[in-house]
Protein backbone atom coordinates (compact mmCIF):
# COMPACT_ATOMS: atom_id res chain seq x y z
CA UNK A 1 0.00 0.00 0.00
CA UNK A 2 1.14 3.53 -0.92
CA UNK A 3 1.23 6.62 1.57
CA UNK A 4 -0.37 9.76 0.29
CA UNK A 5 2.87 10.91 -0.79
CA UNK A 6 3.88 8.59 -2.71
CA UNK A 7 0.14 8.35 -4.25
CA UNK A 8 0.23 11.76 -5.02
CA UNK A 9 4.53 11.63 -6.80
CA UNK A 10 2.26 8.68 -8.88
CA UNK A 11 -0.49 10.97 -9.63
CA UNK A 12 1.80 13.40 -10.71
CA UNK A 13 3.57 11.55 -13.17
CA UNK A 14 0.33 10.13 -14.87
CA UNK A 15 -1.18 13.19 -14.99
CA UNK A 16 1.98 14.88 -16.81
CA UNK A 17 4.05 11.91 -18.84
CA UNK A 18 3.20 12.22 -21.92
CA UNK A 19 1.86 8.71 -22.84
CA UNK A 20 0.33 9.83 -26.56
CA UNK A 21 4.15 10.72 -27.21
CA UNK A 22 5.07 6.78 -26.21
CA UNK A 23 2.13 5.17 -28.19
CA UNK A 24 2.55 7.46 -31.62
CA UNK A 25 6.26 5.87 -31.52
CA UNK A 26 5.32 2.60 -30.75
CA UNK A 27 2.77 2.76 -33.13
CA UNK A 28 5.22 4.01 -35.89
CA UNK A 29 7.54 1.63 -35.21
CA UNK A 30 5.21 -1.35 -34.59
CA UNK A 31 6.62 -1.61 -31.29
CA UNK A 32 4.51 -4.92 -29.56
CA UNK A 33 4.26 -6.47 -26.08
CA UNK A 34 3.43 -10.20 -26.28
CA UNK A 35 0.67 -9.53 -24.29
CA UNK A 36 -1.56 -7.09 -26.38
CA UNK A 37 0.36 -6.37 -29.69
CA UNK A 38 0.82 -2.48 -29.92
CA UNK A 39 0.33 -0.90 -26.48
CA UNK A 40 -2.85 1.44 -25.93
CA UNK A 41 -2.14 4.46 -24.03
CA UNK A 42 -4.05 3.03 -20.93
CA UNK A 43 -1.82 0.03 -21.20
CA UNK A 44 0.96 2.38 -21.12
CA UNK A 45 -0.35 4.02 -18.19
CA UNK A 46 -1.29 0.57 -16.26
CA UNK A 47 2.04 -0.73 -16.91
CA UNK A 48 3.72 2.77 -15.55
CA UNK A 49 1.42 2.34 -12.12
CA UNK A 50 2.61 -1.20 -11.93
CA UNK A 51 6.20 -0.66 -12.57
CA UNK A 52 6.02 2.80 -10.07
CA UNK A 53 4.51 0.60 -7.29
CA UNK A 54 6.92 -2.07 -8.00
CA UNK A 55 9.86 0.53 -7.67
CA UNK A 56 8.86 2.15 -5.01
CA UNK A 57 7.57 -1.39 -3.11
CA UNK A 58 11.39 -2.51 -3.53
CA UNK A 59 13.75 0.81 -2.73
CA UNK A 60 11.58 0.35 0.62
CA UNK A 61 12.07 -3.28 1.10
CA UNK A 62 15.91 -2.87 0.21
CA UNK A 63 17.90 -1.72 3.23
CA UNK A 64 21.16 -1.24 1.12
CA UNK A 65 19.91 0.60 -1.71
CA UNK A 66 18.62 4.59 -2.18
CA UNK A 67 16.96 3.55 -5.42
CA UNK A 68 15.58 1.09 -7.36
CA UNK A 69 14.61 0.59 -10.49
CA UNK A 70 12.26 -1.72 -12.93
CA UNK A 71 12.25 -1.58 -16.52
CA UNK A 72 10.80 -3.65 -19.34
CA UNK A 73 8.63 -2.54 -22.83
CA UNK A 74 10.57 0.47 -23.02
CA UNK A 75 8.86 1.91 -20.05
CA UNK A 76 11.57 2.45 -17.02
CA UNK A 77 10.14 3.31 -13.67
CA UNK A 78 12.74 4.41 -10.54
CA UNK A 79 12.36 5.64 -7.00
CA UNK A 80 14.52 7.29 -4.61
CA UNK A 81 14.61 7.11 -0.58
CA UNK A 82 16.28 8.78 1.83
CA UNK A 83 18.29 7.40 5.12
CA UNK A 84 14.84 7.87 6.62
CA UNK A 85 13.27 4.97 4.21
CA UNK A 86 11.27 7.75 2.79
CA UNK A 87 10.43 7.86 -0.71
CA UNK A 88 11.23 10.82 -1.89
CA UNK A 89 11.27 11.36 -5.52
CA UNK A 90 10.06 8.91 -8.64
CA UNK A 91 10.81 9.03 -12.22
CA UNK A 92 9.28 7.23 -15.16
CA UNK A 93 10.99 6.69 -18.87
CA UNK A 94 10.10 6.10 -21.82
CA UNK A 95 13.61 4.31 -23.74
CA UNK A 96 14.01 4.00 -27.08
CA UNK A 97 17.21 2.75 -27.35
CA UNK A 98 20.08 2.65 -25.05
CA UNK A 99 23.82 0.81 -24.06
CA UNK A 100 26.44 0.04 -21.53
CA UNK A 101 29.92 -0.66 -21.82
CA UNK A 102 31.77 -1.89 -18.71
CA UNK A 103 35.27 -1.45 -20.71
CA UNK A 104 35.74 -5.17 -21.55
Amino acid sequence: MLTKSEQKMVDNILENFNFQRCYDVMNVLKWTWASVGIPTIEDLKQNAVDKLKTAILRVKDKEVYEHYFISSGGIKASAYKNRYNRVVMLHLEFILTDWDSDGD
